[in-house]
């Protein structure tokens, strides 16, 4: 009997979990970089489907790295562009990536995961949103850096 009970509550705790998450979520692209270092002229370029809902969306720009990274920060060059709408923004970044004493701020072990707000998009229905990104450092070939994406949430 208690084996029973047991399975029900975990099956009760299941359900409440799934009901409980986030689905204002949209969009979530990550593309990885060459083992051999990301070259300055490199574009990383990311389209997301037409959306379906127009609205005001969150994003950020998330970075992968490891421990080949050699600075405590990143400038990076995010070009958007939605079409059809004609909206198209450029931000430029300056990412820190390590505190003073040179710890790691991102999260993971080996591997580090960085975000980096960007200004929110206001977004039509059927829009569809072009994203590039490439560094802006001195450095080509670039190592280190494993995997740039983008996450966007719909703003209810």
């Amino acid at each position: 009997m208690m084996a029973r009970n047991n399975s029900h509550v975990i099956l009760l705790s299941a359900i409440a979990l799934a009901a409980c998450t986030d689905m204002s979520h949209t969009y979530s692209h990550y593309k990885s970089i060459s083992s051999d270092g990301w070259i300055r002229d490199d574009t990383i370029s990311i389209t997301m489907e037409p959306v379906k809902h127009g609205g005001v969306y969150a994003e950020e720009l998330g970075l992968r790295t490891n421990s080949l990274y050699p600075f405590m920060q990143i400038a990076l060059t995010v070009h958007q562009e939605a079409q059809p709408s004609g909206f198209a923004r450029t931000d430029t970044l300056t990412v820190s990536l390590t505190d003073d004493d040179g710890h790691v701020l991102g999260k993971g072990i080996s591997h580090y995961q960085h975000l980096c707000p960007l200004p929110p998009v206001s977004l039509n229905s059927g829009d569809t949103l072009y994203v590039n990104v490439h560094h802006d450092m001195l450095r080509s070939p670039l190592p280190g850096v494993t995997e740039v994406g983008l996450t966007m949430t719909r703003n209810n």
